[in-house]
């Protein structure tokens, strides 16, 4: 509707990341299949008013819980474990047995109510800023004794990639439903070495994923002509592999957000019920 995409336009900023706010279309298309809403309710000055919201995605039997936000005037009044509790049961409707989600590392709040709901901290994620132009300066790879190729990642490949680079099961096909990505993989014969969902209209690429940091700049570079040519940097966010994120930073990345991936089994329903305040 396209009074949610106006509520999402004044609530997405209190996430505090850089990414730019989603148009009419994409919005459409890839967050109102999976996306709720809390109105303010009876009693409040502007009743229909939407205060909060969340956006998640089901792949296979994981819920990932992409956007929970609440309306600054509401925190701590329940609405963000309303949301949850809402997440839940339409995952549990799902199939799902698990949820997980990232949270800013700063965010103690936020972490403190994920965990009252069964979350843990499974792995850390830096969400990092490149410039192409460190891209370029890199070293190249020693491909001397390999046969490392970049090619497009087909539906075939799903499997193989998502278990090789340890990717959420059912990743890449709910990225590539979306349209508009381009999944590129380093392939050493039969097995995967790099790979990655690319979007040239953010620009990012996520998730990031190389057997190593030389093949983290192969795989980039790989990306590197999909780029619009207007956009002179492209955003990476590196999960769980520390050694790529270094190697990022140390030619010239800078870390924009620190973040916790948090996970846990889907909780009964009795596990979500209100509390007195929301964290």
């Amino acid at each position: 509707m396209a009074a949610d995409h106006q509520a999402f336009v004044r609530l997405f900023p209190e996430l505090e990341v850089d990414d730019p706010i989603l148009d009419q279309a994409k919005f459409d298309r890839e967050l109102v299949p999976t996306m709720l809403v809390v109105e303010a309710g009876e009693g409040a000055p502007e009743p229909d008013r939407v205060v909060g919201y969340s956006y998640f995605q089901i792949m296979k039997d994981l819920a990932y819980v992409r956007h929970i936000v609440t309306a600054p005037e509401v925190r701590r009044t329940g609405v963000g474990r309303a949301l949850m509790a809402a997440v839940a049961e339409r995952a549990r409707a799902a199939g799902c047995t698990s949820w997980c989600l990232n949270v800013m590392r700063g965010n103690v709040a936020a972490r403190a109510l994920y965990e009252s709901v069964g979350l843990a901290a499974a792995f850390d994620t830096k969400a990092l800023h490149l410039d192409w132009a460190c891209v370029d300066a890199a070293p190249e790879p020693d491909m001397r004794n390999t046969h490392v190729t970049a090619r497009l990642i087909e539906p075939d490949d799903d499997a193989l990639v998502e278990t090789t680079l340890a990717l959420v099961s059912g990743q890449l096909a709910t990225k590539r439903a979306f349209g508009g990505r381009v999944l590129m993989g380093l392939f050493d014969g039969d097995t995967v070495v790099a790979g990655t969902v690319f979007d040239p209209t953010f620009p990012g690429a996520y998730p990031f994923r190389a057997a190593r940091p030389d093949l983290a700049f192969a795989l980039l570079r790989a990306i590197r002509r999909y780029a619009r040519p207007s956009d002179l940097h492209v955003k990476v966010v590196s999960e769980d592999q520390p050694a790529i994120a270094d190697a990022l930073i140390a030619a010239g990345a800078r870390v924009v957000h620190d973040i916790v991936n948090m996970k846990g089994a889907l909780p009964a329903p009795e596990a979500l019920s209100p509390l007195t305040a929301d964290r």
